[in-house]
């Protein structure tokens, strides 16, 4: 199996994860159609708010799509209204509108020059062989914007054997 494809298939799976997490996190949400997912970059609807989760983020590597690998518009110009961003390490989403993440990368983002990957915060960035346009923020700078917000993980599961809640945070005695 060729780089590529592996790496798509690692992101595929990861970004499963993240929106089982989303899922657990956020009871009632309804999950968008294949159409509504690829054309209008929503993957939940919240009542008649759409949400594009982002998995695979660091708190000091938050990429933001400006186009994606064809060229066309990415995330950022889709009709999601919010963008959830998939943060591990603070066992929540941090949550951000995604007209006012626009707007932000739109006055701070230096569209003048492609860089390389290595100097991509807030410039863009092109991966070898294809079109898209990317660039990296960091977790103070979403902290920065005034919708900014944290939805935590849920912190409980059933066990399968005795049906039992069981804490991440606790050792469990089953």
């Amino acid at each position: 199996m060729n780089v590529n494809l592996q790496r798509r298939k690692a992101s595929w799976r990861d970004g499963g994860v993240a929106a089982t997490r989303y899922e657990r996190a956020n009871p009632g949400v309804r999950k968008s159609s294949r159409d509504e997912d690829i054309h209008m970059h929503i993957d939940y609807w919240h009542d008649d708010r759409g949400v594009d989760v982002k998995g695979n983020n660091l708190p000091d590597e938050i990429w933001v799509e400006f186009k994606n690998v064809n060229g066309d518009y990415g995330w950022v110009f889709g009709d999601a209204e919010i963008i959830a961003f998939d943060m591990p390490e603070l066992a929540a989403f941090a949550v951000v509108n995604r007209e006012e993440l626009k707007e932000y990368c739109r006055e701070n983002v230096d569209f003048t020059a492609l860089v390389p990957k290595a100097e991509a915060y807030k410039k863009c960035y092109r991966r070898k062989g294809r079109e898209d346009l990317i660039t990296y923020l960091v977790l103070a700078d979403l902290q920065q914007l005034d919708s900014y917000d944290l939805i935590s993980y849920c912190t409980t599961y059933i066990h399968p054997e005795t049906k039992k809640v069981c804490s991440v945070f606790e050792k469990s005695v089953y």
